[in-house]
């Protein structure tokens, strides 16, 4: 057999399932609100599915919901971000009441006496210009001469000694994104404040705004006009086009908020440097034993976390033993651990949405690969299928990821990680074409099994009173009219009953434990699971999924009922195929239905991966689609 699918040992045996429980309990009993996108109201095609009470699905915005919480909080706000933004505006339109900045909310909940306390990423600015502009500097003296605190946290030596610390400090980032709050009760037998958290890939930060629409010019002097984004290519916000966003977050409500809020205290007791303790909680003011919602559609929900000791003091003493030790260091890396357990339960399909997509290097044929780079996702998602061919059934996985991670696409850094992404690819595809073979199946092609795809879009009216283009490129992209949406999700939906959301990539930096901090939630209904009798639950994160379809395919078909079958997945194949060539067009003559695309690389019968004929480089670039090997950048930057 070319592909073992037995388990591959270690702490990713075949207790995985309980040994991960022990580590962070499974909390019963919660709510969980998906949202994709900052912004979404309800779209045509929406009629055509149900929640899980059976009720027509309705889409939420996330940052409305934000704004909400925090303008209602009477006690506390504690915020986690990569980047936290003073500047932006999260409710935007002609009928928003509250104009209110971001900044300016939480100045005025703190002068009202609640505590708000943040947490940002402290990039490198201090020896070295920003690279990534995270705000971290702006953010922490616009709240010099106010009651909110904010810390400025340095990423924690992952080896001892000032070398460690200073080379975690550029290379390694806090990249947590929590909102955490009080809420108003919902039990009138119970009156106690509730607390609850949002978790997910938004930071409040620039650029983030968007809806399913993904407009590129024609929000730019309304919705945009302030908050214009654009770190792919150098153009004028006067001209366009932004940069547009794809993203997945959640509100979780119930026990698991309580974990979201421990992993706030104990991250902030690590960086406390006297005099800057939390609020405390007694539980006549608070419910601190947690809402349970009792519901048919109730939730279950644990929380994730890839961390060290170095980043936070671990609290929970009784389960200190299940954390990995190395070099002195206590690691937690429980994402991984719950991805890897969700793709070995799979029976159907797998769906994921990722900002990147790399690893298991240790089964790479090239002979530059990362040994660091062994986080076991991509190889586990290879052995699902070989499974499934052996045993003479079907298994689908679909990817969605960037065109291109953000920045310069011709850029040394973002070359190396598509050159890894494009390893990565060719391993996996190469596993299943040799399984094809084996198996005799001669009317199959590797990407029924497994395809990649990315989001893009293309329009046809641009708006008059925009600047005219002046440069190169802007010239070319107000001529072509056309821009990559960024895909910045960390989400996996398994068989329509469990979901992942959170900030973690499916790259080693996240996964690790060791490198990036990270948090993630894996959610699912009790009472909506797949069985061989009854096939895919008819629950919320089914409609969450067949919602995320809607906006990438622009209209619902039958096939994408069940996304297992050799069907569907052909359907969605066939129409990003016919959205590439659209996007590709000289002119375009007819309008994407959507915006899902294939990724642009040819996958041959035998598995060999190579770039679409006369599309060696992205469209509006020179940046080559499989990327570059760097001899200057250290492997555990770009892995």
């Amino acid at each position: 057999a070319v592909v073992s699918t037995q388990s591959t040992g270690g702490t990713l045996g075949p207790h995985l399932g309980r040994s991960l429980k022990r580590l962070q309990q499974v909390r019963e009993g919660c709510k969980v609100t998906l949202y994709q996108d900052a912004e979404h109201t309800t779209q045509p095609g929406h009629e055509n599915f149900c929640n899980a009470l059976g009720d027509p699905y309705e889409p939420s915005g996330a940052w409305r919901r934000v704004h909400e919480a925090l303008v209602t909080a009477t006690k506390f706000i504690f915020i986690t971000g990569w980047s936290v933004f003073t500047e932006i505006t999260l409710v935007r339109g002609d009928d928003v009441e509250d104009t209110r900045t971001l900044g300016e909310i939480l100045k005025d909940k703190a002068a009202e006496g609640v505590s708000v306390n943040i947490m940002i990423w402290d990039e490198y600015d201090d020896l070295i210009p920003s690279l990534v502009g995270t705000h971290d500097t702006a953010t922490a003296e616009y709240f010099e001469d106010s009651d909110v605190i904010v810390k400025r946290c340095k990423r924690g030596a992952t080896k001892e000694g000032v070398a460690g610390d200073s080379f975690a400090r550029l290379c390694y980032t806090h990249h947590q994104k929590s909102i955490i709050v009080d809420a108003p009760a919902v039990s009138e037998e119970d009156e106690r404040l509730r607390i609850i958290a949002f978790v997910g890939g938004l930071d409040l930060t620039n650029g983030r705004y968007d809806t399913p629409e993904h407009p590129i010019f024609s929000t730019l002097l309304d919705k945009h006009v302030s908050d214009f984004y654009q770190n792919c290519a150098a153009v004028r916000p006067e001209c366009g086009p932004r940069e547009p966003w794809h993203d997945i977050h959640c509100l979780v409500e119930g026990v698991v908020a309580h974990d979201v809020l421990r992993n706030f205290q104990e991250r902030w007791s690590k960086e406390d440097d006297g005099g800057m303790d939390l609020p405390s909680f007694d539980d006549e003011e608070f419910n601190l034993e947690g809402d349970v919602y009792e519901g048919d559609d109730s939730w279950n929900v644990q929380f994730l976390r890839s961390i060290t000791n170095h980043s936070c003091n671990f609290t929970l003493l009784d389960r200190m033993h299940k954390l990995k030790c190395e070099r002195k260091e206590k690691i937690e890396d429980s994402i991984h651990t719950g991805y890897i357990h969700q793709v070995r339960r799979s029976q159907n399909f797998l769906y994921i949405e990722n900002q990147y997509f790399l690893g298991s290097a240790h089964v790479w044929e090239d002979d530059s690969k990362p040994m660091k780079a062994v986080n076991l996702v991509a190889i586990e998602l290879v052995k699902n299928i070989v499974e499934a061919i052996r045993e003479g059934s079907h298994h689908s996985i679909y990817v969605i990821i960037p065109m291109y991670p953000e920045g310069d696409p011709g850029s040394m850094a973002v070359q190396e990680i598509l050159h890894w992404q494009t390893c990565t690819m060719r391993m996996m595809y190469k596993l299943i074409a040799q399984e094809i073979e084996e198996a005799g199946l001669e009317d199959t092609h590797p990407t029924d099994f497994l395809s990649f795809y990315c989001i893009a879009t293309r329009v046809n009216e641009i708006p008059e009173d925009l600047a005219e283009p002046e440069t190169d490129i802007e010239i070319l992209l107000r001529e072509k009219a056309r821009f990559p949406i960024y895909v910045h999700s960390k989400m996996m939906i398994c068989d329509d009953e469990y979901i992942i959301v959170g900030s973690a990539n499916i790259n080693q930096r996240s996964m690790s434990g060791r490198r990036d901090t990270e948090m993630a939630v894996g959610c699912y209904q009790p009472n909506f699971l797949w069985t061989e009798e009854e096939g895919l639950p008819k629950g919320d994160v089914g409609a969450f999924r067949k919602s995320l379809w809607l906006e990438h395919l622009g209209e619902w078909c039958e096939e994408y009922e069940n996304p297992g079958s050799i069907e569907c997945m052909r359907k969605v194949n066939e129409v990003a195929r016919a959205n590439w060539e659209k996007y590709v067009a000289d002119e375009m003559e007819e309008p994407m239905v959507g915006h899902l695309v294939s990724y642009p690389i040819t996958v041959e019968q035998d598995g060999t991966v190579g770039p679409l004929e006369g599309f060696e480089n992205f469209p509006d670039t020179e940046a080559a689609v499989l990327g570059g090997k760097s001899a200057m950048l250290v492997e555990k930057l770009t892995t």
